[in-house]
Parts: C-alpha cells; sequence; structure tokens
C-alpha cells in the first residue's frame, strides 16, 4: 500500500474525528480564564444576573443598549442559578458551544462530503482563530452559531428526505431550529429567508422532480415561523424598529468591498485571499456543478444573501458589517472551498491550495493568539497584584456594570469597592482604580500608555497618593492613610 493511500485511509478514520474536535476544545479552553472581560461582556454579565424571571430580564435587556434579545440572557440567567454565577462558568459556557457548533460542522460536511475532507473542515476551524476568539468571548456569538448551524443542518437533512414520508416530522424540527435561532439572534433572518429562496427554485424548476404541494408544505411552514418568531417576540421587534440596537460603527468600507471581511475570518490576508479565490474559482468556472448539488448551492445561496443583506441593510438602516454577527460564514466558506478543492477540482492548483491551507493555518493560529481582535483587560491580574498588596479598599470611577463584574465574578477577589463620597470615612490605605474606556482606532480600547490616575475629589487632604501600577486595561494608584 502506497504512501498516499496509508494517508487516506489514516485521516479516513472516525478517530480522527473525535481527536481533532477534542483538540478543538483543548484550543478553546487552556488558559481561558487568564483575560478578563471587555465592555461589552460587562453588559453580558449584568444582563445574566440568576434569580430573575423572564419579564423582568426582557424589560431589562429591552432597556440596554445591547442588540441581542432576551432569551439568550435568560437561558444564562438559569445556567448561572444552577451552576454559578462568575467570569469562569459563563466564559466556560461559550466555549462548550463554541465547541459543540463544530460537531455541527461536521455533520453539514456530511451531506457534500468524504470523511477525510470532513475532517479536514474540523481542522481548518479547529484552529480558526476568529471562531478560537469567538467560542472565548462572553458574548452571543459562539451561542447563536451553535443554533444557527443546526438550523442550516436540519433544513439540509429536511430537503435531502423530502421523498421519505416524513413532512410532518421534518417540518416540526425545521420550524422549531428556526424560532430558536431567530429568537437568539434576530439576523438569523438571513439563513431562514434563503430557504425559503431554495424552495422557491425548487418549486420553479422541479430541481428534486417531487410533487409541489411538498415543497409548498415547507415554505408554508417556514413563513409561519417568521410570523410566529415576531408574535413571540413582538416587544423586543418593536423596540427594535423604533430604536436603532445595532453599531453604527459597523458602516461599509474600501475594505470591505475588497475582502469582505476574509482577512478578518482568517486572521491573516494570506488566508483570506486564498479563500476568498477559491470562492471566486468556484462561482466563475463551476456554476453548473453548484446547481446539480443542492446542498451546496443552499450554501452558496447564503453565502451570496448573507453580502446582499449586509451591503443593503448597512445603506438604508445601520450598520451590520460586524463580522461576529455574521460568524456561520466561516464554517460555510470552509466547507464550500473543500468541496471546490477535493471534488470539483482536483487538480495539482487544488492539491497546493490544500498544502497552504493545512500548514499556514495552525502557523497563523500560533503566531497571533495573543493579539486578539478586541484586547481583553487582564483583570485576573489586577486581583493578583490587589491581593498581594494587602489593601483590600478600591476606589473606582464608578463604572456600573463593570464593578457589578469586579465584585461578582471572581471568588478569589478580596477587593472591597467604595464608591469616591466614602473617602472621607476611609482611615486606611487604599487604591485608586481607572479602567480604559477611551475608543482608539488605531490602539483599540485598551492603551499602553501610563497616564494619570488620580482623585479629582478635594476631601483627600488624609491621604498621600504614593505610586500608580499600569496593567492591561488598567492604571491603579495607592493612596497612603497619613496616621
Amino acid at each position: 500500500m502506497s504512501y498516499t493511500e496509508n494517508l487516506k485511509k489514516v485521516s479516513n478514520h472516525l478517530i480522527i474525528t473525535i481527536l481533532i474536535i477534542i483538540i478543538a476544545f483543548f484550543i478553546r479552553f487552556y488558559n481561558f480564564d487568564s483575560i478578563g472581560f471587555w465592555g461589552d461582556e460587562y453588559l453580558t454579565f449584568w444582563l445574566s444576573e440568576p434569580f430573575y424571571s423572564f419579564t423582568y430580564i426582557n424589560k431589562k435587556t429591552l432597556d440596554s443598549p445591547d442588540f441581542v434579545p432576551a432569551l439568550y440572557y435568560f437561558i444564562l440567567n438559569l445556567y448561572n442559578h444552577y451552576f454559578d454565577y462568575s467570569a469562569y462558568f459563563l466564559r466556560l459556557f461559550h466555549i462548550i458551544f463554541g465547541s459543540a457548533s463544530l460537531i455541527i460542522t461536521y455533520f453539514i460536511s456530511k451531506l457534500l462530503l468524504n470523511r477525510s475532507s470532513n475532517n479536514l473542515v474540523l481542522y481548518l476551524l479547529a484552529f480558526n482563530l476568529f471562531l478560537v476568539w469567538s467560542a472565548t468571548e462572553v458574548r452571543v456569538v459562539s451561542f447563536a452559531l451553535f443554533f444557527q448551524l443546526l438550523s442550516i443542518y436540519i433544513f439540509l437533512l429536511s430537503i435531502k428526505n423530502i421523498k421519505k414520508n416524513k413532512i410532518f416530522i421534518n417540518n416540526f424540527f425545521l420550524v422549531l431550529s428556526n424560532l430558536i435561532s431567530l429568537s437568539i439572534h434576530p439576523l438569523s433572518i438571513v439563513i431562514v429567508i434563503s430557504q425559503c429562496l431554495l424552495l422557491l427554485f425548487i418549486l420553479l424548476t422541479n430541481k428534486l422532480n417531487i410533487q409541489k404541494k411538498y415543497i409548498l408544505y415547507y415554505l408554508i411552514c417556514i413563513v409561519a415561523t417568521i410570523i410566529l418568531y415576531i408574535i413571540l417576540n413582538k416587544s423586543y421587534f418593536f423596540n427594535s424598529i423604533e430604536t436603532t440596537r445595532l453599531d453604527n460603527h459597523n458602516q461599509l468600507n474600501l475594505n470591505f468591498f475588497l475582502g469582505y471581511n476574509f482577512k478578518h475570518y482568517f486572521s491573516s490576508y494570506i488566508l483570506g485571499f486564498i479563500n476568498l479565490l477559491i470562492i471566486i474559482l468556484t462561482i466563475v468556472s463551476s456554476r453548473k456543478k453548484i446547481f446539480e448539488n443542492i446542498c451546496l448551492f443552499y450554501l452558496f445561496l447564503l453565502f451570496i444573501s448573507t453580502y446582499l443583506f449586509i451591503i443593503i441593510g448597512s445603506i438604508l438602516l445601520t450598520g451590520m458589517n460586524g463580522q461576529r454577527y455574521w460568524s456561520y460564514l466561516v464554517p460555510i466558506i470552509t466547507i464550500m472551498n473543500i468541496y471546490y478543492l477535493t471534488v470539483i477540482n482536483r487538480n495539482l492548483i487544488s492539491k497546493l491550495f490544500l498544502i497552504i491551507l493545512i500548514f499556514y493555518t495552525p502557523f497563523i493560529f500560533f503566531k497571533n493568539l495573543k493579539f486578539p481582535q478586541v484586547k481583553k483587560p487582564d483583570t485576573p491580574e489586577l486581583i493578583r497584584q490587589i491581593n498581594f498588596s494587602n489593601t483590600y479598599n478600591v476606589v473606582s470611577e464608578n463604572y456600573g456594570m463593570f464593578e457589578n463584574y469586579l465584585t461578582k465574578g471572581y471568588k478569589n477577589s478580596k477587593i472591597i469597592l467604595l464608591k469616591e463620597n466614602q473617602i472621607e470615612s476611609i482611615e486606611n490605605d487604599f487604591w485608586y482604580l481607572c479602567l480604559d474606556l477611551t475608543w482608539h482606532q488605531d490602539k483599540g480600547s485598551y492603551w499602553r500608555e501610563m497616564y494619570d490616575c488620580s482623585l479629582k475629589n478635594k476631601n483627600i487632604l488624609a491621604f498621600n497618593k504614593v505610586y500608580s501600577i499600569r496593567l492591561q486595561g488598567y492604571v491603579i494608584t495607592k493612596y497612603e492613610f497619613k496616621k
């Protein structure tokens, strides 16, 4: 048996699949609690505080500046209630769903590829930095991604089994998955609309050679799902129409039209360019083969619909060009590109592309792992410094959600958080804490430079300002009590 045949036999084994999934989880789990939360994560921590009803959380969410519906925070509320309300467990929750998304991706790719190619898709996504960072972030991204991919998988499975007289069961699970996906993240509407577009295409072309009434059943159920979603989430839906809940800084720019966020999705200009080039080659040279495979056609339809939605939505409504809103594009792009390289166009150039992807993806991962797109403050080190100093009184600049996170997020913290109006009653040393929250496009939210972190309160004559310490995201200044 040749070396190539041995390699194919090994790469086609189920053990390799399981091993890659374990490695993917370890990559996301390893040392995950060594970084702190940033601004949006403070908001998640505050909104997911346990022991509250869905009605209260819904009102709290609607009053907040967040775009995410209340269901996500209510699920976190239950999770925090039964486990532990802490930074550790909240981040672990998202890592689990971020890792589980790879399993759903495996089942999606299984509808198009053999196990060897499936394992290659898993391998590339396991080391995809964008997905790793998304999984370790306490935001809706990885949680929504899991249910968005599940919705895609159930739809594709339903289409493949449409002739097997399981219309009721298929529609039930399709409606349920779409409803959950929409209720967790409303931009999942693109996935649902793409399902309608594919069904209309099948209906008009009779692509699957089946009775049109079956297609109409699916189409009616999907449209009914959208209506049901609006009814069940009417307060959020109409509140979102009245106010702009998306970030205005996620507008379209020249870089978007040059690279379509591929650089961000693959954390490298080279990997981004290669993946974009393969997509273009597929569209230009293999249009007929895309139409021949209904699952592949849906993925391309979803890919195109998403970018059209981003462009039209950003022009007519508000900024929709946030890469994390559309994280499902990464596994979809990877599946489509591996299909092109291993099924459609198996030539020398395709093999060269595969070699570059296989070796350059983990290289980029290890090279850029410590330089995330969103810098995080080093809260664990802040707590360690204060615990070690034996001075536990801390006066901050009174950032409400941040202070809630600082006092409740870490069980090992000895911090006694005080307000500025309590300084006059303090007869011990204390730290004054400044949180970097000055946004700068080049430097991000957290600056490296030391700055003056001092009290503006005039009633501090009983204290001497001693020294300041610069940490990632913070400056703390020591004030000694004059005895």
